[in-house]
């Protein structure tokens, strides 16, 4: 009865394709191959093409682009010592062009072996200031990890996605491939039946894309902040009438590899700017 409701609720929330985004042959416009002929999608659309042109114009302005401020910020940290040890992160990975790290954003989540598990960026960024500064950790959603995030995630701009999926972290994978094929909430609606089998449709006032995570974190207009991507997962089940998890839960990090594999080729875009 439920799995029923659900899928006549979407079908009444959802319109038409979104004719913008395909040429008159059904082909995306822009595009890029996936990088693992195991990826469901045939073709990766960045989630720029779906949005409105204006948006999308200012998410790739830096002048116009409201989360750049927090890039700023986050750039500004990167040089000021903290902790117990006098360092910043500059001492160990220099800055500007010689930064050490530029790509590396575009790399996780990834397993570390001296840890035997699976670590997001945010758990990176805690390791070393707890480490390598002697300084407190960050809580995931601070204001103060948001910009390290973003501005590290801003120096991959452009860098293709990356991330390992086999050997120790293969476990994780799969349970990020299964969370996102299991239907969830009152709608009983799944990741992929919104942004594998329904991306270029509508939901509500909004045109579903393929979900791909390369834009966060980002901007959320109708809020006036920045979001995670795990606040992100948080606002999906909460669309589908379902039970939201913390960030940094084992869950939200197996489906961000999960979405990171399938997202491998496509640019870094971040931060990102959505409605």
């Amino acid at each position: 009865m439920r799995g029923n409701l659900g899928a006549a609720l979407f079908q009444i929330a959802i319109g038409i394709f979104a004719a913008a985004i395909f040429t008159a042959e059904g082909e995306p416009r822009r595009a890029f191959a996936p990088a693992d002929p195991a990826n469901p999608l045939k073709y990766l659309i960045p989630g720029e093409e779906f949005l409105p042109p204006s948006i999308a114009a200012q998410q790739a302005d830096d002048f116009d682009n409201p989360a750049y401020a927090l890039v700023e910020t986050g750039e500004r940290a990167w040089s000021a010592p903290e902790g117990t040890l006098g360092k910043s992160c500059r001492s160990c990975h220099g800055s500007g062009n010689r930064n050490g790290v530029r790509q590396a954003a575009a790399t996780y989540p990834k397993y570390v072996a001296g840890l035997k598990e699976v670590i997001t960026l945010t758990s990176r960024i805690n390791l070393c200031r707890k480490g390598n500064l002697g300084a407190d950790v960050l809580a995931e959603d601070s204001t103060p990890m948001l910009a390290m995030t973003a501005y590290l995630r801003w120096l991959a701009r452009g860098v293709p996605e990356t991330v390992d999926n086999t050997g120790p972290a293969a476990e994780l994978f799969e349970r990020g491939r299964t969370l996102y094929q299991t239907k969830q909430g009152l709608l009983q609606l799944s990741c992929a039946q919104c942004h594998h089998e329904r991306f270029g449709q509508k939901f509500g006032g909004d045109s579903l894309s393929q979900g791909h995570p390369v834009a966060y974190p980002a901007y959320k207009l109708d809020q006036q902040r920045v979001i995670t991507l795990h606040e992100r997962f948080r606002m999906c089940n909460a669309l589908v009438r379902g039970k939201g998890q913390p960030d940094g839960s084992d869950d939200y990090i197996a489906l961000e590899l999960f979405l990171n594999w399938r997202s491998r080729n496509l640019p870094v875009t971040a931060p990102g700017v959505r409605p």
